[in-house]
């Protein structure tokens, strides 16, 4: 009894996605979609030709392409990292700048629904020194670390 086995092109230990640019036509890129790499070099392979092909090698289970591997338009030699997530002492820091700001905002809105009267002038000129001194804060302020 014999035992078939389907070689796809994406299966195989030698073959590698092909260099592409976005938004060019397919006749015009630089590289077919799949090249082999088993003799040291990028041969462009059709998927036809790769399932007929004698030194077709399974690739190794567990094993997942690595991202050096493609080089395309987009990867172009970039190294992938994932941005850390952001400490409690950071999101706190975040959440004081805000309230400074949005009360900086009040005292200003306020002082602008005060001013009525020539009487109410050194009461909006307070409440206006107020809202600076808050926003001067949100925006400079030096907050620990820990």
């Amino acid at each position: 009894m014999a035992t078939a086995t389907l070689q796809t092109v994406w299966d195989c230990r030698w073959s590698r996605p092909g260099h592409h640019i976005t938004g060019v036509s397919d006749a015009l890129q630089p590289e077919t979609t799949w090249v082999c790499t088993r003799d040291g070099d990028r041969r462009a392979v059709c998927s036809d030709e790769c399932a007929r092909c004698s030194r077709w090698e399974p690739l190794a289970a567990g094993n997942p392409i690595q991202l050096s591997n493609l080089r395309g338009a987009i990867f172009s030699d970039r190294v992938i990292e994932g941005a850390p997530a952001p400490t409690a002492i950071d999101v706190a820091r975040a959440a004081l700048r805000a309230v400074l700001v949005v009360t900086a905002l009040g005292f200003v809105a306020i002082g602008v629904t005060v001013l009525t009267d020539p009487l109410s002038v050194p009461m909006t000129v307070g409440l206006w020194l107020c809202g600076a001194a808050l926003l001067g804060l949100a925006v400079f302020g030096q907050f620990p670390a820990d």
